[in-house]
């Protein structure tokens, strides 16, 4: 009887033991909290836009769910009236003990003109006599200090957080350095790799879209890459659709003063039909989208007539090919990718004798057999703003539309839903010969006998090539021979295809095209090939010296692109600004 009380006696802490081992997961160790501290600004102007910015990015990029997180800028702010700036490590180390956080991460950003300095440190709480990490950062452009702050919060996260893809990151950019320093040495040789549809597989300068982007070339072979034969006349527009629902794709290119649906199959690029003869006036932009919702996409053409808009909508009918619509419409038109859904929309305004883009950017539908303008409107941030020259897009995957704009000076902007400027960059994007001519009495600014000219830029472009619900925006830059200086005079002669995303504080370059000679009037993504890929598709013009006239032709220009293989270095995954 003693022995088998002695038994289970001995039994019982075993039990116990055993139960609190099982339980010890239940207790798991609390998230580490991380305060940041708005970076103290240094400058002349107004940089508040870039310390809330470089607060966002760390924010987003320290973050990790169950281990880390950041503590809210609402919380830190009645802490920081107790104990204001500037902050030390003895300041900062003061602020995480009344926030109970175990990271302050504190510095300071420094503006002169367009040069940016950021100066950065991190403490631990705990640990208040361990050497800080720190950061230094100078750049002479915004777009070059970026990169360097997803390198300071990679840092922490693989010093500090000990998060296993940073700490890789981290090795395989040290094991990079050192492979490049042997390189400087001669100790080593490039290691020559096979082409594949990784990423990882590519040269750090080549985009896994197109192996095409980002290189040097001085000519272009690929199968990756196609220009059509010679079309006679000047290419203003083009669109891509299944017109006539076979199942293929076609390419709608827009002449001035006709429109032709081509084909491409395999290698054969071929006419399927003319549109000629059509209303009198300029064709300026054309456009291809099922607005009226009955499964075949219509066609429309934005079409200047001297002063007054004279637009018109076709649609393929299978026995007698492009029929109108309507015509004599007195609104330009522009379709894009619905921002915020499926599908596109279909945007329209007028003009007026005096002004040539006046009044709302209309949402369109299509009625009693015509398109007319819905009691939805585009909100324009700015006067400036038009259809030719805004789009609407989710940058940051918030559900809502931002507002991005070509300003008069071809600079590119960035507008919150709310309509505040985001951004603004110093790049020119989108140059472009089209014009609206205003009647010269009509100037009331400067009357004269001269008509006033509008340029119009191209359009931008609308995609997400890499499926995360970021938009990306494709823009152009077009070279001017003159560089602008001529006036009314543009002579472009080269181009070049950007990829832009939004990083939460300025649009950043994601890939970019070989440069292209000749004028790029317009371009598109689609699958036109017929392949189950997409392309980025070109209208590229150029115009010839035959004896002692001009004479203007055209090439259609395609690079497919893989975008499963897409995955863009640095672009946040989670809501910005």
């Amino acid at each position: 009887m003693a022995r088998c009380l002695v038994r289970r006696t001995a039994v019982l802490p075993l039990a116990l033991v055993l139960l609190f081992a099982l339980a010890v997961p239940a207790f798991a160790a609390a998230p580490q909290r991380v305060v940041i501290l708005p970076f103290t600004a240094n400058a002349k102007d107004d940089i508040s836009f870039l310390v809330k910015g470089v607060r966002d990015m760390l924010a987003t990029r320290l973050a990790w769910q169950d281990k880390v997180t950041v503590i809210e800028p609402d919380l830190v702010a009645p802490v920081m009236k107790q104990i204001p700036p500037p902050y030390n490590d003895a300041k900062a180390v003061e602020v995480g003990k009344k926030l109970t956080a175990d990271v302050v991460v504190f510095g300071s950003i420094t503006a002169m003109g367009q040069a940016v300095s950021v100066d950065a440190k991190v403490v631990q709480v705990d640990k208040p006599d361990a050497t800080p990490l720190t950061a230094f950062v100078q750049a002479s452009d915004l777009d070059q200090v970026i990169p360097r702050i997803n390198d300071f919060a990679m840092r922490i996260n693989a010093d500090l957080f000990e998060r296993p893809e940073a700490k890789a990151a981290m090795k395989k950019a040290e094991e990079k350095a050192k492979e490049m320093a042997q390189l400087e040495q001669g100790e080593a040789q490039p290691q020559q790799r096979p082409l594949s549809g990784e990423e990882d597989d590519l040269p750090s300068t080549v985009s896994p879209l197109n192996p095409l982007f980002l290189r040097s070339l001085s000519g272009v072979e690929s199968d990756r890459y196609w220009r059509s034969p010679r079309i006679d006349g000047q290419l203003t527009s083009i669109a891509v659709a299944d017109i006539d629902l076979d199942g293929k794709n076609e390419v709608v290119a827009l002449l001035e003063d006709s429109l032709r649906i081509y084909r491409l199959s395999g290698r054969h690029f071929g006419l399927v039909s003319e549109f000629k003869d059509g209303p009198t006036g300029k064709y300026m932009f054309v456009d291809a989208a099922d607005i009226d919702g009955d499964g075949r996409p219509e066609i429309f053409v934005s079409n200047l007539n001297n002063y007054t808009i004279q637009s018109f909508v076709l649609k393929w009918d299978p026995k007698g090919g492009l029929q109108y619509i309507a015509k004599d419409l007195p609104y330009f038109f522009r379709v894009q990718p619905n921002p915020t859904g499926k599908g596109h929309i279909l945007l329209g305004q007028k003009k007026d004798v005096v002004e040539p883009m006046v009044g709302p950017i209309y949402y369109m539908k299509a009625e009693g057999g015509t398109y007319v303008p819905t009691d939805k409107t585009v909100t324009k941030p700015l006067k400036a703003a038009n259809l030719f020259n805004v789009l609407l897009a989710d940058l940051n995957k918030s559900g809502r539309a931002m507002t991005l704009m070509i300003g008069l000076s071809y600079d590119l902007m960035v507008f919150s839903p709310g309509g505040e400027r985001l951004y603004q960059g110093g790049e020119v994007y989108n140059a472009s010969d089209k014009i609206i001519k205003v009647p010269p009495a009509s100037q009331l600014d400067n009357p004269g006998w001269d008509e006033g000219w509008y340029f119009l830029p191209t359009r931008m472009v609308l995609s997400d090539l890499d499926k995360d619900g970021r938009s990306e925006v494709v823009v152009v830059r077009n070279l001017d021979r003159m560089g602008g200086l001529l006036g009314r005079m543009r002579m472009y002669y080269q181009g070049t295809i950007y990829s832009l995303y939004w990083n939460g504080m300025s649009m950043v370059e994601n890939w970019r095209t070989p440069r292209i000679g000749g004028y790029i009037t317009d371009y598109t993504i689609a699958d036109v090939g017929n392949v189950g890929r997409p392309a980025l598709v070109m209208a590229v013009a150029t115009t010839a010296l035959e004896g002692m006239s001009t004479k203007d032709k055209g090439h259609i220009v395609a690079f497919t692109l893989k975008p499963t293989a897409t995955k863009t270095p640095g672009k946040p995954t989670g809501r910005g600004l």
